[in-house]
């Protein structure tokens, strides 16, 4: 199966791909589902690194990562026409790929197993602005620094509060969100968000000697939090 060969209603490629990059994600899984291939394309070029970052932090294998990338991706094509919009599409498309890591794990679960969430170096995505083209090389050397820390502090957490840590810092998913893809009571999604939170800084903080790296992870931690606390308002 390769939809993105498939050809659609407009005449110029460019323009349709130029249409397309202006859409919602829930846009597009409509389009989706009246057959346009092409929508498909986008919905690939958009959530296939951030799938595949997700997932090797969970299996430490690029191997396998590939594999349950690919299969979520085909998923979402061949089950399109079961998406509603009572979801945001990215909770969907998470759902459907933690379900297949735990899926798998379960698989391999009679043989010793690793779970790391030390991310492909070019798919940290951990919450940290990215650097400015213009900073200095010693600049984007701590940032660097400071995600190859995080990552090492992320492996650490336990399993059960990893995963809705990553959900929410990583991806962004609202508390909601995040328990429609676990599955778990929203006091519980807060709950293990709040204890791997703790778990992080504790593991991380030993590890920062630099001074430039602790300010920065603290102005991480003030995001976080005034990000929490607005949520907490709206709500």
């Amino acid at each position: 199966m390769n939809p993105s060969r498939e050809n659609t209603p407009f005449e110029d490629p460019r323009q349709q791909r130029g249409a397309l990059r202006d859409l919602r994600d829930e846009d597009l899984i409509v389009l989706v589902q009246q057959g346009q291939k092409r929508a498909y394309d986008e919905i690939v070029s958009r959530y296939k690194g951030r799938l595949f970052s997700f997932i090797m932090r969970m299996v430490k294998d690029p191997a396998l990562a590939e594999e349950l990338t690919q299969e979520t991706l085909i998923r979402v094509y061949i089950h399109a026409a079961k998406y509603r919009e009572i979801a945001r599409f990215s909770t969907w498309v998470f759902t459907i790929a933690t379900n297949l890591v735990r899926n798998k794990m379960r698989q391999r679960s009679r043989r010793p197993v690793t779970i790391s969430l030390n991310p492909a170096p070019e798919d940290d995505e951990m919450p940290v602005d990215p650097a400015d083209a213009r900073a200095d090389t010693s600049a984007r050397i701590e940032r660097e620094e400071l995600g190859r820390l995080i990552a090492e502090a992320t492996a650490k957490i336990p399993e059960r509060y990893r995963v809705p840590f990553l959900l929410r810092e990583v991806e962004q998913l609202s508390y909601e969100e995040i328990q429609q893809v676990t599955g778990l009571k929203l006091g519980t999604v807060r709950s293990r968000i709040n204890r791997a939170r703790t778990r992080f800084r504790l593991l991380i903080k030993p590890m920062l000697k630099n001074e430039t790296l602790l300010a920065e992870l603290e102005e991480i931690e003030a995001r976080a939090a005034a990000e929490d606390n607005r949520t907490d308002n709206e709500e």
